[in-house]
């Protein structure tokens, strides 16, 4: 089937889950995970955790097979039937709050069809939509060459150890990009 063809599915199923997209990207908002104190299972602080916790949870919440790395990293899958991976990278960690916000930037606001709050185009929008992608290619049953992951980073902001800490510990993908904002 060419990609034309699949169109019509894709454009349905993202006026179906529109809202749940919203919605998951204000949980994963609302977690400040600023690099912190490092903790047993949490190596960048406490709120990175929580925020790799919540997005694999999300994941988890759409049928897709997870992962995580030690709280350095993790990811959700699609298994395809090759032994090949194509991945995305995405983070769910962010910078320090700053200045000139008018509102809290934690408690993602919606204005004027816009999605306002600290992570939503950097990068936390764009790691739940690659799980959105995911659970697409999923309930389509795409028949896949390559398991297709979504990687969900907790240190971009400060370091990108999370990254070397995958690659030290498993297979680079044969091929990688970024949708970061």
């Amino acid at each position: 089937m060419k990609f034309a063809d699949w169109m019509p599915s894709v454009e349905r199923f993202v006026a179906e889950n529109h809202e749940n997209i919203v919605r998951d990207i204000r949980r994963v908002v609302e977690i400040p995970s600023v690099e912190d104190t490092p903790a047993p299972g949490a190596p960048y602080g406490a709120g990175a955790r929580a925020a790799l916790d919540e997005g694999l949870k999300i994941a988890q919440e759409m049928g897709l097979d997870t992962h995580n790395a030690d709280g350095h990293i993790g990811w959700a899958e699609v298994k395809g039937r090759g032994d090949k991976t194509v991945a995305t990278i995405t983070h769910l960690d962010v910078v320090p709050q700053g200045n000139g916000w008018t509102a809290d930037p934690f408690d993602m606001q919606v204005r004027d069809g816009w999605l306002i709050g600290r992570g939503v185009a950097d990068d936390k929008g764009p790691s739940v939509l690659c799980l959105y992608a995911l659970k697409f290619l999923k309930e389509n049953n795409v028949p896949l060459k390559y398991t297709v992951r979504a990687l969900l980073g907790a240190n971009e902001e400060t370091g990108m150890k999370d990254v070397d800490y995958y690659l030290e510990h498993y297979a680079a993908p044969a091929f990688c990009f970024s949708p970061d904002a």
